[in-house]
Order: structure tokens, then sequence, then C-alpha cells
């Protein structure tokens, strides 16, 4: 398998953020708005965090939204990932992989739904907010 670059996408916390802590680790919710951008693919990305916090200090974000393209049709979306401090950050980061899936019935957008999507990013504060930030890889099978 190899990655081929395709966009970046970013994303911002706007409404809630909300941290529960518990002793094996803690929840967080939030809901996000930003922008996908990976060529004929693109539009505006809305969506919840439903995130595990592990008792290390490491989030697990589950996003599930939808993206509506500059075209008109949305496309439903999960993002799954692990979020790690950068221990070296000033000011504080985290370091985010996650995998993208998507999936729409307009046969235009075929391609996306057979494709599985990582994204590599940047989080820390963003616009009065908290957010994050980076490229878009397809992952292409070599099989």
């Amino acid at each position: 398998m190899r990655l081929e670059k395709v966009g970046r996408i970013e994303l911002i916390y706007t409404a809630v953020d909300e941290e529960t802590p518990y002793p094996e680790g803690g929840q967080v919710y939030g809901i996000l708005t930003g922008t996908l951008d990976a060529g004929r693919l693109h539009g505006i990305v809305h969506a919840t965090n439903f995130a595990r916090l592990r008792p290390d200090g490491v989030f697990l974000p589950r996003l599930r939204g939808i993206l509506t393209t500059s075209e008109g049709p949305r496309l439903m979306f999960t993002m799954d990932g692990l979020s790690v401090r950068d221990p070296r950050a000033k000011p504080p980061r985290r370091l985010v992989t996650t995998g993208i899936t998507l999936w729409n019935a307009d046969p235009r957008f075929r391609e996306w739904n057979e494709s599985y999507l990582v994204a590599e990013l940047e989080g820390g504060p963003m616009k009065d907010s908290w957010g994050v930030i980076g490229p878009l890889y397809r992952c292409v099978s070599e099989l």
C-alpha cells in the first residue's frame, strides 16, 4: 500500500467542548466545523466528536459528520484515530492521526465511497478555540 496526498482538512471546535473525567480516563464531546479540500472533493464539514481519554493522556477521537460539497451533494463520514501530546511543543499541541471513510449514493462520488483516507493533523489553539489542520492522504492498494 502507498499513500497518495490528495488534499487538506481543517476542523475547529465551535459550540461544545466538554470533558468528563473518570478514574480510567474520561470522555470528551465536541462539535466541530471546517473544510475538506481534496481536489474535486471539497466542501464544508460539520461533525461531532465523542472521544475517549485514556489514563495515559491519549485521546481517541471518534468523529461522525457530514461533508457538504460545493457541488451540493452531502457525504457522510467517519473519522477515528489517536491524538497524543507533543511533549516538546510550546504552546501545547497534539499530534493526531486518523482514518476517514466517506459515503454517498451519488455516482459522481463513488471513488470516495471506496477510498480509505488518512489525515496527519496538528492540533492546537485556532481562532479563539481549539482545532486541527493537516494533510489528507488516500490509501492506494498495490495488491
